[in-house]
């Protein structure tokens, strides 16, 4: 979800960056064997207690399932329990190590490792995020969403961590002809990192003209003027997002998590929130039950308690394992 805030110094972890979805591509599809086809729905669908269930019963037939390895490190990392995911990840990295998305995926898991760990810990953390998803981009140079994380990564990482701009607009370089919608988004990401909003601004808008489905675009332009205190602008850039995503999929939960935070226009975050559940198109990166505990909390806010408490208890049904009060 957009906007999010790290310790100062390690605000490189990226690997939050599928928890902002908008902010970096939408991971690349991958092949699913006709075993694993049902639970990729189930965590798709946000139904963690029995995608874990029925990935434990794969792997207890056949340990070496890669692919089933990284599935659990994946429902693991939507309950937010990083130490169990990212063993998961690890055994699928270890299992298939020329995978480029296990790596992406474990880099992600060890990033969020990082932004909970103690000043001692968290660079020694930071910079494996850095090995795995240089290691992504390695194999596979074409993967999108490897090359926005890593991208990412070298805007916000400091240089003794293995940061920098020249780096990043390598990157930039890469994206440009594979995907241009994140070509101008991480064109954008650079100019805010220099404190050029003109500029931030401008290749955001680029990126919505030239987004296939420009919905997530619009609300990475939202969490923009957000940031600008732009509130009129953000509102009206979030509207235009919901305009444009007719499948109501995850970029109403990017948009009703930026009104969250920045407190405005409630009402407008509680419908994106319940449109998004009533949807036909829940997926991996706005998973069901963290939008319903989400959504608790918010009408825990306005006084709404019983209906907050039929919201967590949703969340709960979904995913035994998740912490409500994380969202």
């Amino acid at each position: 979800m957009p906007d999010i805030y790290f310790k100062p110094w390690i605000a490189l972890l990226v690997a939050a960056i599928c928890l902002p979805p908008s902010l970096c591509a939408r991971m690349k599809s991958h092949p699913i064997s006709s075993a694993n086809t049902p639970v990729l729905s189930l965590l798709n669908s946000g139904h963690a207690n029995d995608a874990i269930l029925s990935l434990q019963k794969i792997l207890a037939a056949n340990p070496q399932d890669a692919l089933a390895h990284n599935l659990l490190c994946r429902v693991y990392d939507q309950e937010q329990r990083w130490t169990e995911a990212v063993k998961e990840c690890q055994t699928a990295v270890q299992m298939q190590p020329g995978n480029s998305e296990f790596h992406l995926w474990l880099g992600r898991s060890i990033g969020q490792q990082a932004q909970r760990a103690s000043l001692l810990t968290a660079p020694g953390l930071a910079r494996k995020v850095h090995t795995e998803f240089q290691t992504a981009v390695q194999l596979d140079p074409r993967n999108v969403a490897s090359l926005c994380d890593l991208g990412k990564f070298f805007v916000d990482a400091p240089g003794f961590l293995g940061g920098g701009l020249d780096k990043a607009q390598a990157i930039a370089r890469q994206l440009q002809p594979l995907n241009a919608e994140k070509y101008h988004w991480m064109l954008a990401t650079i100019a805010s990192k220099e404190d050029d909003p003109a500029t931030a601004e401008r290749e955001l808008k680029l990126a919505v003209a030239q987004a296939k489905s420009p919905a997530l675009a619009w609300m990475d332009m939202a969490a923009f003027y957000a940031r600008r205190k732009n509130f009129p602008a953000m509102e009206q850039a979030i509207r235009n997002g919901m305009a444009a995503d007719t499948n109501n999929d995850s970029a109403l939960v990017d948009g009703a998590s930026i009104l969250i935070r920045r407190k405005q226009n409630l009402p407008l975050a509680e419908q994106l929130l319940r449109q998004y559940l009533a949807s036909a198109h829940l997926s991996e990166e706005a998973p069901a039950f963290q939008v319903h505990a989400l959504l608790g909390k918010l009408l825990a806010r306005q006084g709404k308690t019983v209906a907050a408490q039929q919201e967590f208890a949703a969340a709960k049904a979904l995913a035994s394992g998740y912490a409500v009060g994380h969202t």
